[in-house]
């Protein structure tokens, strides 16, 4: 992407940590040649930031910041069945992914759409499926 986009309205999903529910605000936007991604929950006591060269991967860096406390972020991105293509990382900034199951690609998921957190894994084992499925 080679102009900025400016900022989506934030978000608004749930995050989970163990059996504790509660809503957060998660914003994306391209600025400067990256994508920046932030989460705030708590009503803004509690933010996490990345930028990357794409917005899927910023949302992993976010996701990593949360994760060691124990948070989910209840987004289709952070599903453990989905990952994006290299190709929908470079042309369409990763905010498209793929989902994937045994028999391969079933079809394909917008990064930011809100989820059950429940249904969130965590960064590393969602790099895991991919490697398996061979998307990562």
């Amino acid at each position: 992407m080679s102009e900025d986009a400016g900022e989506a309205a934030p978000a608004q999903i749930r995050v989970r940590r163990g059996e504790v529910e509660s809503d957060a605000a998660l914003a994306w936007r391209y600025e400067g040649g990256a994508w920046i991604v932030t989460l705030t929950m708590d009503a803004g006591a509690q933010t996490f930031a990345a930028s990357a060269d794409d917005a899927f991967e910023a949302l992993c860096r976010v996701r990593e910041q949360a994760e060691p406390d124990g948070w989910r972020v209840g987004v289709a991105g952070a599903r453990p069945d989905v990952w994006p293509s290299g190709m929908a990382r470079d042309q369409g900034g990763g905010l498209v992914a793929y989902r994937f199951g045994p028999a391969g690609v079933e079809g394909t998921v917008d990064t930011f759409a809100p989820v059950d957190p429940a249904t969130a894994a965590i960064v590393a084992t969602q790099r895991e499926n991919a490697a398996r499925a061979g998307l990562a």
